[in-house]
């Protein structure tokens, strides 16, 4: 497996452990959204790969983002929407490391980002920012 997707694989997998989540939808793999039905949007959105220290062999530090974009019924509130972001946070929050085959992934922050509404859903990002030394 590449550095890229186990890094994803070990960010999918605890996200995927969890328990109290609505369904997870993650990127390209089918998924159907049915109103009323809660449900979680993943990306997983590599942003950079830079040399760690010099040298003809230099580690590197892979980061990113890891976006989990709750949603669920339009018109109901935003507490439902509130209480899934409180578990997402607590999961991935800036002590926490998702462990893969070949590679621990440390997560350096997590945050709500703006609320939107995706009818027939009322839609509340979170934004996960990891890295990983290859």
């Amino acid at each position: 497996m590449t550095i890229i997707n186990d890094i994803r694989q070990a960010l999918d997998a605890k996200l995927a452990g969890a328990s109290g989540l609505p369904v997870i939808a993650f990127q390209n793999v089918g998924y159907e959204q049915v109103p009323a039905t809660p449900h979680i949007r993943v990306q997983f959105i590599p942003t950079s790969r830079r040399p760690a220290n010099r040298g003809p062999n230099p580690q590197h530090r892979h980061q990113g983002l890891y976006i989990l974009t709750v949603c669920t019924e339009m018109d109901k509130g935003a507490g439902a929407a509130l209480d899934y972001v409180d578990a997402l946070l607590s999961l991935f929050n800036g002590s926490t490391d998702a462990v893969g085959t070949s590679v621990n992934v440390s997560i350096d922050y997590s945050e709500m980002q703006e609320s939107y509404m995706d009818d027939p859903f009322y839609c509340a990002p979170v934004q996960v920012s990891w890295y990983a030394y290859e």
